[in-house]
């Protein structure tokens, strides 16, 4: 704390005593002690201010390094799609906008096929990548542009691909050399079927570009996984006779399978893909989206329509207290 020194510089004097009367004697003590306690008082303030005072530390600052521009183009070549497909030896890259993962799945298996070709393929968020670099594919030999691109809401694109959509809807580019081919995901039960996909297949061509095969359209409402069998079956020998290529066999990181029917479990003991028996639903926590859902309970499940051979149900959902946001059509 701060120190408090009271001086007393001299004495008073004695009532009864007039000051006359004072000896000489006296005079010198007093003087004497004077000098005393002023001598104290240097004493103290110089132990405190050089020996108690703690020396403030003064903060270093160290010169900000400006990035030079090699480092800058390197930042910049992360986002560059392109940059990694010939770093990586890869001619095939498969774009997805994918809501629930299904087409982000869609995309992984087609990247992978490309080995069984003699080719190198890779997946891609656009949302991660500058997608303009598009104009810059046929700079690799034999290259190609996959798009599987899911319909969100009514007609749509979906989170991941909105820039993409936005890019592909307001660029003038000169897409000419590049080959592309489109599998599309939607629901026939909405107005806008496969809204998404039909419109990169027509807007790449568009702008130039070439198709190597025809639209695929998988429709959710009857059955997507084998829509997508069926027009893979049938893309990849198309993309072999475009670029000459034949199936080289090359399946060793493929994983291979075999299928054991064990018949002496009990069906209640084995896990068949039931999301409330897994533990990690048990204590839910926000915010939730497609890697995180919310188990919501149904509070009303009524059937709309009466005999034939489809089953049209109304269902409700409670999601009090899961903060989850919503809009018609989503």
């Amino acid at each position: 704390g701060p120190l408090v020194v009271f001086i007393s510089m001299g004495t008073a004097s004695s009532k009864d005593e007039p000051s006359s009367l004072k000896s000489p004697e006296a005079s010198v003590s007093f003087s004497m002690m004077d000098i005393f306690l002023f001598s104290i008082v240097i004493g103290l303030l110089t132990y405190w201010f050089f020996f108690r005072k703690k020396k403030e530390e003064i903060p270093e600052f160290s010169k900000i390094q400006t990035p030079t521009a090699g480092a800058t183009g390197q930042s910049a070549n992360e986002n560059s799609f392109i940059e990694k497909m010939k770093k990586t030896g890869r001619n095939i890259v498969v774009f997805y906008g994918s809501q629930t993962g299904t087409a982000e799945e869609f995309a992984n298996r087609l990247a992978k096929d490309a080995q069984r070709y003699g080719m190198r393929g890779m997946s891609a968020d656009p949302e991660e990548y500058d997608v303009s670099d598009l104009t810059h594919l046929s700079e690799i030999d034999k290259s190609l542009a996959v798009f599987c691109m899911a319909t969100y809401g009514e007609g749509d694109p979906t989170d991941n691909a909105q820039d993409f959509y936005d890019w592909l809807q307001d660029t003038d580019a000169k897409l000419s050399g590049i080959k592309y081919a489109v599998f599309g995901l939607g629901n026939k039960t909405y107005e806008h079927f496969n809204a998404m996909g039909k419109f990169v297949d027509k807007r790449m061509e568009e702008l130039g570009a070439q198709r190597i095969f025809e639209l695929g359209l998988g429709d959710d409402d009857g059955n997507l996984e084998e829509d997508f069998i069926t027009w893979r079956e049938q893309f990849w020998p198309a993309v072999c006779e475009h670029f000459g290529v034949e199936a080289t066999g090359d399946e060793t990181s493929i994983r291979q399978y075999e299928l054991v029917v064990h018949k002496d479990i009990a069906p209640d003991k084995v896990y068949r893909g039931e999301m409330g028996r897994l533990k990690s639903y048990e204590n839910q926590k926000p915010p939730f989206d497609a890697k995180n859902p919310y188990l919501a309970p149904v509070s009303l499940n009524r059937k709309l329509n009466q005999g034939g051979e489809r089953h049209l149900m109304h269902l409700e959902l409670d999601i009090t207290g899961s903060k989850i946001r919503y809009e018609s059509g989503d």
